[in-house]
């Protein structure tokens, strides 16, 4: 015999329901709830029969906090559904204090005589919601890492275990002048120089026992030309947790090697240029008290020879202690004695640079030259001529002073601390050969600088 479904009650209906069902009238009260509900009201320590009779709509109107949107979006959904008939859905969070949940809800209308009824139910749907959740996030990790590797400027690459190149980003392109398509297939080792101690099977084993984590290299690129490298790496495993590749990023450190090793250079050269300056300065010191015939004397004379190492020391520094212009250093330390546009004074010859030692050993010479001259020759007569030249040779640079004056030679000094930077000083600290000579056609020095300490420019 046919059964047939007259009779069967409508909360029969709604407790077959597994999903959590509650009744509402045309004004929103819950006149019924269904075995489902009233489950899931037990486990959550709530008690089903508190909700009989409360409004469904003032709940989710007066609802606050993060879920008030979605709150206010079910209150006039359900409403529409009542006026209309159009079916609702939607999925809002529905959180406990110690869980997080989602639920989707359907509505739907159902007319009894003159009555309308309102169905709505409910299922959890938070494990699909935490599924999509954990897809999008990956899936926004994997663009967000993508678009990292893309516009990094270091190089990003991976490599199989055996060496293989799988991944080259644009950096790395950059880098090693290799396009992408060259690159994946070939043995990481095309990087390496010809003379390498290492291979790519003893860093990926390092790599994967966890004994390297970054490290520096010496890397070629595709032209040959060496690079100085910092290279990061790691294991990267599967689904199974299995090592399948090894990461690498390379971030080429050459120009920053090489600004410290300049650094380191120019430290050393400072201790030494400060060495060489104290010594200057303590062989001025003692010659000049060894002459001078008073503290007055020796104050003056020391203070002057001092200017003038300081003058050479400014034109060094002003270019960064790179050679200086003769010429330039004769007018620096001329200046002080004569007019920059005078007769008593001619120089010529050949457009060279002195390396700093030299500018610092030639400055003091003809500081001590012209202080003589002004003491007792042409400057301080302003009559006869100073003829400064010099010229180059296989043997360095021949520079000579020839100063033709009327002075008796017995007035001049003979022995001071002057002679001594000509004829000893100047000599030993350039290696040079010097030589001069008073007599009654004036002064003559001359000194030939070895070749290491020139440059000829024109």
């Amino acid at each position: 015999m046919q059964k047939t479904f007259e009779g069967v009650s409508a909360l029969s209906f709604i407790n077959a329901m597994t999903d959590e069902v509650v009744v509402l009238d045309d004004k929103g009260h819950i006149v019924a709830t269904n075995m489902a509900w009233n489950a899931f009201s037990d486990t959550n320590a709530g008690d089903a029969d508190y909700y009989h009779g409360l409004n469904y709509f003032d709940i989710c109107s007066s609802a606050n906090g993060p879920s008030s949107t979605e709150a206010s979006m079910v209150h006039e959904g359900l409403r529409s559904v009542l006026k209309t008939g159009e079916p609702f859905q939607c999925e809002y969070p529905c959180d406990s204090p110690d869980v997080k949940r989602w639920f989707e809800m359907n509505a739907f209308r159902l007319i009894n005589s003159d009555d309308r009824f309102l169905v709505v139910s409910h299922r959890n749907v938070t494990v699909r919601r935490i599924s999509q959740s954990d897809v999008t996030d990956a899936h926004a990790q994997s663009e967000f890492l993508s678009a990292l590797v893309a516009t990094t400027n270091d190089a990003v690459l991976t490599y199989d275990l055996d060496g293989k190149i799988i991944t080259w980003n644009r950096s790395a392109e950059r880098l090693y002048g290799y396009t992408a398509e060259e690159a994946i297939g070939q043995s990481l080792e095309m990087l390496y120089p010809a003379d390498w101690p290492k291979t790519i099977e003893q860093y990926r084993d390092e790599i994967i026992a966890g004994k390297l984590t970054n490290f520096e290299a010496t890397r070629v690129d595709k032209n040959g030309e060496e690079r100085l490298v910092w290279i990061s790496c790691a294991p990267i495993r599967g689904a199974d947790g299995d090592i399948v590749s090894i990461s690498n990023i390379h971030r080429d450190i050459t120009e920053v090697r090489q600004a410290e090793k300049a650094r380191d250079t120019i430290a050393h050269e400072v201790i030494h240029r400060a060495k060489n300056m104290l010594s200057v300065v303590s062989a001025i010191h003692r010659q000049t008290a060894r002459s001078a015939t008073s503290l007055e004397e020796f104050n003056k004379v020391f203070g002057a020879r001092i200017m003038s190492l300081g003058t050479s020391t400014n034109l060094l520094v002003s270019g960064e202690w790179s050679p200086v212009p003769l010429a330039r250093l004769l007018e620096s330390q001329l200046a002080p004695f004569v007019p920059r546009e005078t007769a008593l004074v001619r120089h010529q010859g050949l457009d060279v640079v002195l390396d700093p030692d030299a500018v610092q050993v030639v400055g003091m010479a003809i500081h001590e030259l012209a202080t003589n001259s002004a003491k007792y020759g042409v400057l301080l007569q302003e009559a006869g001529v100073i003829d400064i030249n010099w010229s180059h040779s296989a043997a360095g640079l021949e520079l000579s002073w020839k100063e033709n004056s009327r002075t008796d030679p017995a007035n001049r000094e003979k022995g001071g601390f002057g002679k001594t930077v000509l004829t000893s000083m100047a000599p030993t600290m350039l290696k040079a050969q010097a030589g001069y000579e008073l007599n009654d056609d004036g002064v003559h020095w001359q000194i030939v600088i070895p070749q290491s300490y020139v440059q000829v420019t024109h």
